[in-house]
């Protein structure tokens, strides 16, 4: 009796840090193999030569010792001057080190922030959606294997950095935590400036407190940020250029395709390459570099479109049956925002896998309604959400496989 009792008594290991060990030894393994493949080589290697990422020019100057004057200071202020920072104690510790394995410290700096924000998207399904342990295992798997979140980790971009502050400011706007949303709200906009507008989103549709409250709230934010980048190096080229650098951008890299060619790049862009390796062509997406760039085309195999198509299904039968949840303002007006400003208004619809992880958490705590437990008994038809999840998850993991073995290919050529 006493063995029996002792054996009941036994910590046991939940579904969360079963999942998470897993994830954990994955990625490390990942970045194990990457590490052993030239392409963190980047001598004499172009910006855009994957899927549009700049991590040549964000390797080479936004993480320097010199600190980068450029006008991008405007898109990424505070997050040049964490590079420059970062470069320098990195300098300081270990010394002169190659290219190489800078590139490498910085993807092992954004492994981690990756693995953070699988934490914060589980905090915020089980504290806030009540989801059992299965199904909040099951979305953040969607969220940690989808090509975006991969791909994202493992080249030196700034897009993790987005998605695991914008996962947080869900969370923490949630509970009311007014200090860490303002914070968060000037990390937002200080990694990506269009990030404040999400930010906004967030706070304003997530919390729950007074509109007055959450009007103090963005306004405290915006003020917060134009402090910090006014103190820190970044501040005479940011405020000096914002207009010039907004404007020019809005010009260059907006798109003018008719109406059916806009729906396709969208469908494909939002819910095509955020989940899966879709095809491909040689060049960027505006004919640069033939032959020396890889760059998806908005079109995919049959069976990634049907996944495409279940997925859009998930997210219909989601806003339906959330209408009138609280919990779907934020994550839709995220959504909608992203589908306005890249779909709509086509800016940078050519690069839109670029944005990707700005709105892939909102998808999935879209999705996260249909599998909000009930008080009555659970019938048949509540069986086929986790059902469809399940199945959208191992297409995720199986149709992507010959895309990866297309990328590593491509890489070691």
């Amino acid at each position: 009796m006493e063995h029996y009792l002792a054996d009941s008594q036994r910590p046991q290991l939940s579904p969360k840090w079963i999942g998470f060990a897993f994830l954990c030894a994955l990625y490390i393994l990942l970045f194990v193999l990457l590490c052993q493949t030239p392409l963190y080589s980047i001598e004499g290697a172009h910006n855009d030569r994957l899927f549009s990422a700049d991590d040549i020019y964000y390797t080479n100057y936004f993480f320097s010792t010199t600190m980068d004057e450029s006008p991008r200071i405007v898109k990424h202020p505070l997050l040049i001057v964490f590079g420059w920072l970062f470069t320098y104690l990195e300098s300081t510790i270990l010394g002169p080190i190659s290219l190489r394995h800078h590139y490498e410290l910085i993807v092992l700096l954004q492994l981690c922030v990756s693995l953070v924000s699988v934490l914060y998207l589980y905090k915020i399904l089980d504290e806030f959606y009540h989801l059992r342990p299965r199904h909040t295992v099951l979305l953040c798997a969607i969220y940690a294997l989808s090509f975006s979140t991969l791909f994202y980790t493992f080249i030196a971009e700034s897009y993790i950095n987005s998605s695991c502050i914008l996962l947080m400011s869900y969370y923490y706007a949630r509970r009311k935590n007014s200090a860490a949303v303002v914070l968060l709200g000037v990390l937002a906009a200080g990694v990506t400036i269009t990030n404040a507008f999400l930010w906004a989103i967030i706070v304003f549709a997530t919390s729950t407190q007074s509109l007055k409250k959450r009007l103090a709230l963005l306004i405290l934010g915006g003020v917060c940020f134009c402090l910090a980048v006014a103190l820190s190096p970044a501040g005479r080229i940011f405020f000096q250029d914002t207009l010039a650098v907004c404007f020019g951008s809005a010009e260059n890299y907006s798109d003018h395709f008719p109406l059916l060619t806009m729906l396709r790049y969208a469908f494909f862009i939002f819910f095509g390459s955020t989940f899966f390796f879709v095809d491909t062509q040689n060049a960027t997406p505006f004919g640069d570099y033939p032959g020396d760039a890889l760059s998806f085309l908005p079109s995919a195999p049959p069976l990634i479109v049907a996944a495409m198509a279940l997925w859009c299904a998930v997210l219909i039968a989601a806003v339906i049956k959330g209408r009138r949840d609280p919990l779907l303002l934020a994550p839709l007006g995220v959504l909608i925002f992203n589908l306005l400003l890249h779909g709509a208004l086509q800016y940078g619809l050519k690069e839109g896998f670029l944005y990707s992880l700005h709105h892939l958490s909102a998808q999935l705590l879209i999705a996260a309604l249909l599998l909000r437990p009930k008080e009555q008994p659970a019938g048949t038809w509540d069986k086929i959400p986790p059902i469809a999840l399940s199945v959208f998850l191992l297409c995720e993991i199986l149709l992507n496989l010959p895309g990866y073995f297309q990328l590593v290919h491509y890489i070691g050529g």
